[in-house]
């Protein structure tokens, strides 16, 4: 989990050597009606539904609305049928969000007809793969419901169950996730390396994901004995710090994301992660300050790591430093809103104590 261009044009076509300047096609429409009328419109008319779950400060959601979202291809696609799309922090979208079981940006989903989750996919997908991916859903090819097929048809087909159980494991769905991953495991007594990583970590995702966050610890701990050269490894050291936070484990949590952090000493990325995870949560605020300010530096004083450092000031009560910051975010990039939405944030929280400091002086 996980901050980041293309303009439609007009094409032109040759009609008896006269050649005809045909406009661009308008932006995809996205319906902006309560979740329960758009499911009562497609059953009305016999349309599927996409549904795009972002959050204002994921990366690969910002590049879906700049590129796929402008190509002519996905245009034409996405209104033939009702697209919808949702700030998953925020209003219906946060609490769609948490019915879909959804904890990934972006997490795009295929609705049918009938109102009932097709599939869906994590993480951006360039224009020409985002339009395979779901006409292959829409032609029910690739899907649960595909892949359950097979394996009822050949329930010795190892790489048919794990597909099955990542599936239901990015849907949250532990019982069936559980069934198929472990099947694939025991059908698979010589799967090593990082396939068998990847099979681990999907297993106590789903674990995490249910709230059973004891057994989700076990098996991130026993990723990071297995794997200790694998970016598993260090996936397994992030969820397991989150995994301790949920069980109320602050300083076992914060050991397990410096352990990370303390893996890519040079990588501003990683530094980012857990600044920005220390102010969302407000724990370890002390030891993230000084991993926030080097990965500013180690990133040229990138925008979206200074919003990290301005978020962290903020969740501190330094109103002037978090303005500060926002201020030079804005600047390096003043088109993104979310950058200006952070600033006007911080100035309000400044504004806000003042006032609440005066009230406090006449009592």
């Amino acid at each position: 989990m996980t901050r980041s261009m293309s303009r439609v044009i007009g094409v032109g076509v040759c009609l008896l050597g006269v050649l005809v300047a045909l406009p661009a096609l308008a932006d995809v429409k996205w319906a902006e009606v309560p979740y329960g009328e758009i499911i009562k419109q497609a059953q009305t008319k016999d349309q599927h539904v996409f549904v795009d779950f972002y959050t204002t400060w994921c990366g690969p959601c910002k590049k879906l609305e700049k590129v796929t979202y402008k190509d002519e291809k996905v245009i034409a696609f996405l209104n033939e049928m009702i697209a919808v799309k949702y700030d998953a922090e925020k209003d219906e979208g946060e609490t769609l969000a948490k019915e879909f079981k959804v904890n990934a940006y972006p997490t795009l989903i295929l609705i049918g007809p009938d109102g009932k989750e097709i599939d869906r996919h994590l993480g951006y997908l360039d224009p020409d793969e985002f339009v395979k991916v779901l006409t292959d859903y829409k032609n029910g090819i690739g899907t649960v419901a595909f892949y359950e097929e097979r394996v009822k048809n050949d329930p010795k087909d190892p790489e048919a169950w794990k597909t099955l159980g990542m599936k239901h494991a990015d849907a949250g769905r532990m019982e069936k996730a559980t069934k198929a991953l472990k099947t694939f495991l025991d059908l698979s007594p010589d799967v090593a390396g990082d396939e068998k990583a990847e099979v681990i970590y999907a297993l106590a995702d789903v674990n995490y994901r249910s709230e059973s966050y004891d057994r989700a610890l076990e098996l991130y701990g026993k990723m990071t004995e297995e794997f200790a050269d694998s970016e598993w490894h260090d996936r397994a050291l992030v969820m397991g710090a989150r995994a301790h936070h949920k069980n109320g484990n602050a300083d076992e949590c914060i050991e397990w994301y410096l352990t990370y952090v303390d893996r890519h000493p040079d990588d501003p990325k990683a530094m980012n992660s857990f600044a920005w995870f220390c102010a969302s949560k407000k724990v370890g605020m002390d030891r993230a300050l000084p991993v926030a300010l080097k990965a500013v530096e180690l990133s040229g004083r990138d925008a979206s790591i200074l919003d990290t450092l301005g978020e962290l000031y903020y969740a501190m009560g330094e109103y002037d430093k978090a303005i500060e910051i926002g201020e030079e975010a804005v600047e390096k990039d003043p088109e993104d809103k979310y950058l200006a939405d952070q600033l006007e944030k911080f100035n309000k929280a400044k504004k806000d104590s003042r006032e609440e400091a005066k009230k406090q002086a006449k009592k």
